[in-house]
């Protein structure tokens, strides 16, 4: 959203600008009393609903109407996603807004204590936040969701934040920043509509406030329905053709927001992992085929499926393709996606990212890498082997961990659980090992090793030694790891069979003295 931040600010800023009549902070603030007084109360048939804020700093004034325009925009961004909800059949569903009886959002006004030079978009938004939650520490807060508009007078001189964070979102305020404004028409100047297009921007926002990642968007949807607002298609938002994917429904669905029901455990840590997947291409079919099985400590309502080709060493996911399909029963999936539904298929790396949406709000990811090569997807490489039960096997030694992250995690089961060498207080140097004992003498074809989304540091360059006394070594091979999270495995030239198993890093991903590893197997 930064580059999208950074071409609206140029292009805005070369137009020409008018004076608005505004709103002296003391007059807003006894107007809103009065509006408050007024108000019998503000209400919701949702048992969660977003925070909304308009901040406005020190040396800017309360736009004009800012009360009727907010609560038209919101309202009607309510009832764009429920068309979409109810389009991909997840029901009639919306976020929830707190509303009086003439149809108002309840919108809490904090008064910075500073200029908006305090605030810039670099570096402002934990002033910004602090500022905000000390205006709420003595009020009631909706839900863990908050959507904040900073005030800006004049169209070109916004430097406030302006992206989605967690569960917070910023966006700005302008005056006649209205949803009837977006489009030039002769009765608006180029300026009101520029400064109204944003209202597409502060969306695609609030949209991240509420969970969605970016997304490119299927071919095929964005041919009939336009591009996702969240692909950064926000400031084509009402006046073209715009759209929410099924991938976008879903993890609204089990957003805190869109529930019907309360519930302690929101966004809490799921204990997750993909134990199985099986991918190929079927080139009659030009469809690539997944299919796995998953476990979960929490309900899973769909599976997801990210697909992003990396044009570039900087490529972010705004070109993605998503879609999703429901579990089984049983805690296995299955999906199908036609080749022709990827936007870029040439010789590019892509990331194939599988997310169990729980129904907690929580998305455990997990990511696989194959080889886009002449448009076919060598996606085979991302398939898991069947791996030696651990149920007797040892970590016994490493010469250097964390106190947090020990040796033992590798043999866990969990993805979420690493061993990381020293770095607090110095890094300890290369190169690192680790001794695993596997209880009894084995035959071992290969081995495997898994690693968290954080690659900065991963094993790269390693040997292998086998032994049956843990006295003395033999070295099985050189290998060298690929910057990946998902599993990869490392066949030995002939089946080997040892008690004892050594591994020795000598260079890691990035050149970091330190090492790191989520999981380690054997087949």
């Amino acid at each position: 959203m930064k580059n999208l931040l950074k071409l609206f600010v140029l292009s805005f800023a070369l137009m020409g600008c008018r004076n608005e009549v505004m709103v002296s902070r003391d007059e807003s603030a006894l107007n809103r009393s009065a509006s408050v007084a007024l108000d019998t109360e503000y209400i919701s048939s949702s048992p969660y609903n977003l925070n909304v804020v308009l901040f406005v700093p020190k040396d800017q004034k309360i736009n004009p109407d800012y009360e009727d325009r907010i609560s038209e925009t919101l309202t009607y961004e309510q009832n764009y996603i429920k068309d979409w909800m109810n389009k991909w059949g997840y029901g009639d569903l919306t976020f929830g807004l707190l509303k009086n009886a003439e149809g108002k959002v309840k919108i809490n006004i904090v008064y910075g204590k500073e200029a908006s030079s305090s605030y810039p978009y670099s570096g402002g938004e934990p002033k910004m936040w602090a500022e905000i939650m000390e205006y709420f520490k003595d009020k009631p807060s909706t839900s863990e969701h908050y959507f904040v508009l900073t005030t800006v007078n004049k169209l070109g001189e916004q430097k406030a934040p302006y992206y989605g964070i967690g569960r917070k979102s910023y966006g700005i305020d302008f005056p006649d920043m209205k949803i009837g404004n977006m489009k030039a028409n002769p009765a608006n100047t180029d300026t009101i509509a520029s400064a109204s297009a944003w209202i597409g921007g502060n969306f695609h926002e609030m949209l991240h406030g509420f969970g969605l990642p970016h997304n490119g968007g299927l071919v095929s949807n964005n041919t009939q329905y336009g591009q996702p607002v969240i692909t950064g298609n926000g400031g084509n938002f009402v006046v073209s053709k715009s759209s929410m994917d099924a991938w976008d429904c879903a993890l609204l669905l089990s957003s805190q927001l869109f529930s019907k029901t309360t519930r302690s455990d929101w966004y809490s840590d799921v204990t997750a992992e993909i134990n199985k997947i099986n991918a190929k291409y079927d080139a009659d079919a030009k469809k690539i085929i997944i299919s796995g099985e998953f476990t979960s400590n929490k309900k899973v309502l769909y599976v997801g499926y990210t697909n992003d080709a990396k044009r570039n060493a900087n490529d972010g996911n705004y070109d993605s393709e998503n879609w999703v399909s429901k579990p089984t029963e049983t805690n296995s999936f299955n999906t199908e996606i036609p080749i022709s539904e990827l936007k870029n298929l040439g010789n590019y790396r892509n990331d194939l990212t599988i997310s169990l949406i729980c129904e907690n709000g929580s998305r455990p990811n997990f990511q696989y890498s194959y080889q886009m090569i002449d448009g076919i997807p060598h996606i085979e490489v991302i398939n898991t082997k069947d791996l030696l039960k651990k149920t007797d096997w040892v970590a016994i030694d490493t010469d250097s961990q964390e106190s947090a992250d020990v040796i033992g995690n590798i043999l866990d089961g969990k993805s979420s659980t690493i061993w990381h060498t020293k770095w607090r207080g110095g890094e300890a140097p290369l190169p690192h090992q680790f001794v695993v004992d596997m209880g009894a003498a084995t035959t071992v074809n290969g081995f495997a090793f898994a690693n968290r989304s954080n690659l900065n540091g991963a094993m790269k360059d390693i040997e292998i030694f086998k032994s049956n006394d843990n006295s003395t070594w033999t070295s099985v091979g050189t290998f060298s790891l690929k910057a990946q999270q998902s599993w990869q495995y490392v066949d030995l030239a002939q089946a080997q069979s040892m008690r004892y198993v050594k591994v020795k890093v000598t260079s890691t991903n990035g050149g970091f003295n330190y090492t790191h590893l989520a999981e380690f197997g054997a087949y």
